[in-house]
């Protein structure tokens, strides 16, 4: 129902976590320090995208470019600019972020029953977040299991290519919903595919 219109979420907690020198993957290592940190230091900006197509999307490059390069602005009196105060404000907003699209395609559908998958869903306040919603059944595989979507796609293309079924090198991704179409009808409008 929704899509990044930019950086993907784990992207962005790898992007993060590689500009403060913290290592890779950077998920789990701003979810370590989060632990020791405000979620309240800073007040990152949250995307606004709330009408039209763009419902459900999310954006995070905006949130990635305020943490690495803003950072002092959002800054809130009374708080240190430590690392851990950073990882924890970061991976407040970006799980608020996914969370509040997620909420809101709920009410709009009425679905009850969501699944997490890739790496972001190992994060330990996104499950702590929406296990407060106890109005929906949320479904999360094992921690060793919330790997790299690269990885995940590359392993069930590993089950097609050992039946044998290859595509040619010149195929593009398109979504096999219709509505997950849009993002690259959009593209085509604009001459950008």
């Amino acid at each position: 129902m929704g899509t990044t219109i930019d950086d993907s979420v784990g992207e962005a907690f790898d992007k993060v976590s590689k500009f403060y020198d913290l290592g890779y993957p950077g998920g789990v290592i701003i979810d370590k320090l989060s632990q020791k940190g405000d979620p309240k230091a800073f007040t990152f900006p949250v995307p606004k995208m709330d009408k039209g197509d763009h419902r459900y999307d999310v954006s995070f490059s905006g949130l990635k470019t305020a943490v690495i390069h803003q950072a002092d602005y959002f800054l809130n009196d009374g708080y240190e600019k430590t690392v851990e105060n950073i990882a924890a404000s970061f991976q407040e907003t970006a799980c608020k972020t996914l969370v509040s699209r997620l909420l809101r395609a709920v009410k709009d559908t009425g679905l009850t029953t969501v699944v997490a998958g890739g790496g972001v869903a190992a994060n330990s306040r996104l499950r702590a977040m929406l296990a407060e919603h106890t109005e929906l059944k949320c479904i999360f595989p094992p921690l060793k299991l919330c790997g790299d979507n690269g990885a995940m796609i590359a392993g069930v293309a590993y089950h097609f290519l050992k039946r044998g079924e290859t595509s040619p090198l010149n195929t593009t991704a398109c979504a096999r919903i219709p509505q997950f179409k849009r993002g690259l009808a959009n593209l085509e409008a604009f001459g950008r595919r």
